[in-house]
Parts: C-alpha cells; sequence; structure tokens
C-alpha cells in the first residue's frame, strides 16, 4: 500500500481508535498513514456532540487548514468539512477517505515546487506506521546488536549537554510532541459510562511496548543480572544494581515503539554477564515516564482510578523527567495532599488530559504511596 498523505484521528475511545488503526495498517487504506493531529495532511474528527463540535472548532482554529472529515450521529457540520454518518462502515469509510486522499495529493502537487520537500520526506520516517516500524525491526534481525562505546563528542543530547537523559529535548521539539504525550480529548463528565469508556484503555492487552520494559525489570531484579530487551533495532539493557538503562536507540524510534503494538514473540530478553553500561544511560524511571506517556496518549489505563485519592511518596526532581504542560503546578498539588486527578484538574482550571498524563507518567515511575 502506498502511502501518500498523513491523518490524524480525534475524540475516538479507545476501541473505534483501535479499529481505524488496523484499517489504516490494511490494503483497504487509500493511502493514509497516521500521525499527530497537529501536523496531519488531514483530520478524522468524532464529534459525537455539540460539545465535541465547539471543543474541536476552537483547537481547529489554532492550526493551519486541512481537509476534516467529521464522524456524526444527526447533528450538522461547518460548511467544508466531510461528513461520515455513524455507524460507519467500511464501504463509507473508503469512500470518503478517498475523496480526501483526492484533495491531499492535489494540495501537494501545487506545492511541489515549493522548497521543504525533504523536510517531508523526514517526517515521514519518523512517523511510521507500525507495520512500517515493524517491518524495520524484522530487516534488522531480532538479535541486537552491539552497542560500540561512545567518545565524548557523540554523547551530546539534542539540547547541546553532555549527559544526554532519554528524550532529552528542545524546546520547539518538545512542543511539536506534547500533543502525543497528551493526547486530544475534551474534558470528560465521568459520572457518564460514555466518557469513561473514552477516557480508559485495557492494560491487559498484550503487546505494548511498555509492558516489555516492565518484565524485562522484574527479571533483572529477579535474577540479579543485566537484562537485554531483544528484537528492536538497537541496544537497551536494564542494570538491576544501578536501576538503570543503558541504550543507543533514536529518541524517534523509542517514541514509536511506545506507540505500536508487538505480536507473540516479536520482542523479547535475553540475561547477560560481565556487561557494564555505555553511555548514554537513563534512570528506570525516567523511561518508564516517558514511555507511560506516550502509550497513554491523555488516556488512562483500567487499574488507574481518575476519581480516586492519590498523593506524591515525596517532592519530584522533575528536572530529570519529561514534562507535560503545567507538571510543577500538579506535582505541588498531588504532594500537598492526597486527592484525585480530577479534583486536581478542577481547582487548577487547568484540561484534565495534562493531570491524567502526569498521574500515568508518575504511576509508571513509581511514585505515588501505594497502600
Amino acid at each position: 500500500m502506498s502511502k501518500t498523505g498523513s491523518i490524524g484521528l480525534i475524540g475516538f475511545d479507545d476501541r473505534e481508535r483501535n479499529q481505524l488503526e488496523v484499517f489504516l495498517n490494511s490494503s483497504e487504506n487509500p493511502g493514509f498513514v497516521e500521525t499527530d493531529p497537529v501536523k496531519a495532511d488531514a483530520l478524522l474528527v468524532n464529534l459525537a456532540s455539540a460539545d465535541d463540535k465547539k471543543r474541536f472548532l476552537r483547537w481547529y482554529t489554532g492550526r493551519a487548514d486541512c481537509p476534516v472529515v467529521a464522524v456524526v450521529d444527526d447533528q450538522t457540520v461547518s460548511g467544508g468539512m466531510h461528513t461520515l454518518k455513524r455507524p460507519m462502515t467500511l464501504a463509507g469509510l473508503k469512500k470518503v477517505l478517498r475523496e480526501v486522499i483526492r484533495e491531499v495529493q492535489s494540495s501537494a502537487s501545487a506545492s511541489s515546487g515549493l522548497s521543504g520537500a525533504g523536510e517531508a520526506d523526514t517526517q515521514s520516517l519518523l512517523k511510521m506506521t507500525p507495520e512500517e516500524l515493524k517491518a524495520l525491526i524484522a530487516a534488522s534481525g531480532v538479535a541486537p546488536k552491539k552497542a560500540k562505546p561512545r567518545t565524548a563528542d557523540q554523547d551530546v543530547g539534542r539540547d547541546g549537554r553532555k549527559e544526554n537523559l532519554i528524550l532529552r529535548w528542545s524546546d520547539a521539539e518538545w512542543q511539536s510532541l506534547v500533543r502525543s504525550a497528551c493526547g486530544t480529548l475534551p474534558d470528560l463528565d465521568l459520572s457518564n459510562p460514555s466518557d469513561r469508556r473514552r477516557l480508559s484503555f485495557s492494560a491487559a492487552a498484550q503487546g505494548r511496548f511498555l509492558d516489555q520494559i516492565n518484565q524485562v525489570v522484574a527479571r533483572g531484579r529477579d535474577n540479579g543480572v543485566p537484562v537485554q530487551v531483544t528484537g528492536i533495532p538497537g541496544e537497551l539493557i536494564y542494570f538491576p544494581e544501578l536501576d538503570l538503562f543503558s541504550y543507543d536507540l533514536d529518541p524517534d524510534l523509542l517514541i514509536q515503539m511506545a506507540n505500536s503494538r508487538f505480536g507473540p514473540g516479536e520482542l523479547g530478553c535475553e540475561e547477560l554477564t560481565e556487561q557494564s553500561p555505555n553511555r548514554p544511560t537513563a534512570m528506570r524511571d525516567e523511561l518508564l515516564w516517558v514511555l507511560a506517556l506516550f502509550t497513554a496518549a491523555g488516556r488512562v489505563p483500567d487499574y488507574l482510578d481518575p476519581a480516586a485519592p492519590l498523593i506524591l511518596k515525596e517532592m519530584p526532581d522533575l528536572s530529570r523527567f519529561l514534562l507535560t504542560p503545567h507538571a510543577e503546578r500538579i506535582a505541588r498539588a498531588w504532594y500537598s495532599e492526597k486527592q484525585s486527578a480530577t479534583a486536581i484538574a478542577y481547582s487548577l482550571k487547568i484540561p484534565q488530559r495534562y493531570v491524567f498524563s502526569f498521574m500515568v507518567a508518575a504511576d509508571a515511575a513509581g511514585l505515588f504511596e501505594r497502600q
């Protein structure tokens, strides 16, 4: 399947999003690859209510115009949007996306003489589909390559500092990633079962990269030896005595793996002997924090209740973490007293998705007190 345009998904619950992702990875797809809605050539948006429509239009005014497909029940949408009525059917989805891909191709042809084509090619490589990522991993072989010792000059982060802790992004790079980390869900009424379903995703579903990392940590701690992740194009090793990872993975690839699902046997782990960390390294909690952010993308795993009170064990050193908006204020609120994510969002008057993202990341990093 030739990919000629990118599309962002906004406002769909976990079940529908999974179905749409399966469609986009199939031969039925007319040519789109899913990507961050902020940068996408087109948008597929769930407008289940008038409030959804208002929230989307407020957000949409802040980004460049692009074709929009609105999935609706019976409400009308703004002029210029494509409409896809529920219940969604495969035939209806294919028909409207064919129309949209022609718009995208026509727009691309009109601007083909402009500079920046090289940048677009680079973005398409950074935003691989799970299918393309798995093909890359398969082409690289199951056995990870052995990392060569790094020189001091090589061990420089994206911001020019020598530490090069994992995903040390510049401000400009982080701004482009924050929507992926926090998602695009509007504030929800969690007393409404439908809104609860939109927010929650099943933690029991297999194939997430974060699950594999947690297994590697558990095995390393149980056996007291370094454990390496297998099945990825690079080195990622957990050292239990130091409670850190040594790695040579590109941050863009790490994010893509966090967003992807892997089949049985695609990832594994291997115990190592007489191995010492190569630089750069990342502390365990830093890696789990960032993987949780991009795995959840603003949603909440079903083992966490956003209405349940939590409290931080201590005020964390947030400078070590990849921070989402309002992270410092959220941390201070959760350190000061035991309270719920929804209560913090209300008291700080900030979007729920920022608090939910912080909660999921902090929980993965082990920062909350547990009974």
